[in-house]
């Protein structure tokens, strides 16, 4: 499909659901970098937003828990079972705060041209600037998490660690995006998070305004 200027209009890209294999990989390589504070090392000529912080809090908190009641459940559990119930804690506390480590480590990305949604353990859309009308703070809630249809819109899509979301991005003109199961939505609006909602929208709307001048002068 070609605009009246016989280009390619730009399209958002999805990125599919890793293997079982592929996602703990990338768990282990993000909780060994975060426990190490290793430097995020952005690719060049990209910016990062960070996401999710009030997640990682709320996971914590549960974690934290878990742990207390661990303990308390460990001396209550016959002897010949407790190096089941301990390899089980220690399980939840490797899949908790790996979580905590993709979405720590998976900041969204924009350079001159794409704006890449990440939710780190989930999948990510990455949006071209071109096709970005206005970004803007508002508080709200989508059903489920990742990247997911909005029930009560049929033009809009989400794309957030949690069901809250906190920006909205509408589009000068509606894109394809692919779902794996149920098929294409054409989406002129996108919801999502950042920690700091309306530096995020300022630098977005820069960008995006700089990436229409560049198509115009072209």
């Amino acid at each position: 499909m070609t605009d009246e200027n016989g280009r390619t209009p730009p399209q958002a890209e999805v990125v599919m659901r890793r293997t079982v294999w592929g996602w703990f990989k990338d768990m282990i390589r993000a909780l060994i970098d975060w426990s190490a504070r290793r430097p995020l090392t952005e690719p060049a000529g990209h910016q990062s937003i960070p996401h999710s912080s009030d997640v990682r809090m709320m996971v914590w908190a549960i974690t934290v828990v878990d742990l207390i009641t661990g303990v308390v459940v460990d001396g209550m559990v016959p002897p010949a079972f407790r190096p089941l119930h301990l390899l089980w804690v220690v399980g939840v506390l490797v899949l908790s705060l790996g979580f905590c480590a993709m979405t720590a480590r998976t900041p969204h990305l924009i350079n001159e041209s794409t704006l890449r949604v990440r939710t780190g353990p989930l999948r990510e859309l990455t949006i071209p600037l071109a096709k970005v009308s206005t970004v803007r703070h508002a508080h709200g809630a989508v059903t489920s998490h990742g990247l997911r249809r909005v029930l009560d819109e049929s033009d809009a899509v989400a794309c957030s660690v949690s069901s809250a979301t906190t920006l909205i991005l509408d589009l000068t003109h509606a894109i394809p995006v692919k779902f794996r199961k149920g098929g294409t939505v054409m989406a002129s609006r996108i919801y999502f998070s950042a920690d700091e909602p309306s530096k995020a929208a300022q630098l977005i709307n820069r960008a995006a305004v700089r990436s229409g001048e560049r198509m115009t002068g072209s």
